[in-house]
């Protein structure tokens, strides 16, 4: 069952238009699992309970749960039989699906490229930017612009960030939301050994042109996370920075 508002969801059902019955059946679960996917959770417990002859027969789970509490075992049962369906319907490649799995996995590589510039940023004690880069609007957020000089983007990625945080609906903003429930997508593809895409090229031009661009500071925290940036990005297979 879905949770009865926004407030209280942490995945955003209105995101993934065909994903909605996995994501409504697996609120309670994200919320305990920190909107993380791991199949794991589910071994020991019957996929097809919910057909069986009996409704009011004991459910018998297996001995990988006992150690599960009262309410977490519940939220994966009642997660289950949505997550057998998902998952057997995005191995045989459904379109739908597929077109908004890959999807979320653009929005997931998004959200890592933003998060690799944030500690950058904060590593180089440049986020929060001590000063208001000159000539950048608080409305401006283009921080994917990494031509511009890195005052500007630290600005523009900290404009970013406050509009996130004045957009706070119980405790995510609405792109967090939006960013943890494309995560858990990707967790659930890549957990039901579902391939996906590499990272986007542009999303990779973009990390290595900031990591290029850092690397001219000659300070140790900036060479830190230049490797940092070049380690991710080979982990990706994306090549050396």
């Amino acid at each position: 069952m879905a949770a009865n508002n926004l407030a209280e969801q942490v995945l955003d059902e209105n995101a993934f238009q065909h994903f909605v019955p996995l994501l409504a059946a697996s609120q309670r679960y994200a919320k305990l699992s920190g909107c993380r996917f791991r199949s794991a959770s589910f071994d020991g417990i019957p996929h097809d309970h919910c057909n069986r002859p009996h409704a009011d027969d004991l459910l018998v789970v297996g001995s990988a749960r006992y150690h599960d509490s009262g309410p977490r075992l519940a939220a994966k049962i009642n997660a289950a039989p949505a997550v057998n369906e998902f998952r057997t319907r995005l191995r045989a490649g459904d379109p739908s699906l597929t077109n908004e799995m890959e999807r979320a996995h653009s929005i997931v590589m998004n959200e890592s490229v933003r998060n690799a510039m944030v500690s950058t940023f904060k590593a180089l004690d440049m986020f929060p930017p001590a000063d208001l880069a000159t000539h950048v609007d608080h409305g401006d957020c283009k921080y994917e612009d990494v031509s511009a000089p890195l005052p500007v983007i630290a600005q523009r990625l900290y404009n970013d960030q406050t509009r996130r945080v004045r957009d706070v609906i119980g405790e995510h903003s609405r792109v967090e939301r939006h960013a943890k429930t494309a995560a858990f997508l990707v967790d659930f593809a890549s957990e039901s050994d579902v391939e996906l895409p590499p990272m986007p090229q542009m999303q990779q031009d973009i990390l290595r042109e900031f990591a290029q661009r850092t690397g001219e500071f000659t300070q140790p925290a900036a060479n830190q996370s230049h490797h940092k940036i070049e380690t991710f990005l080979e982990g990706l297979g994306a090549g050396t920075v």
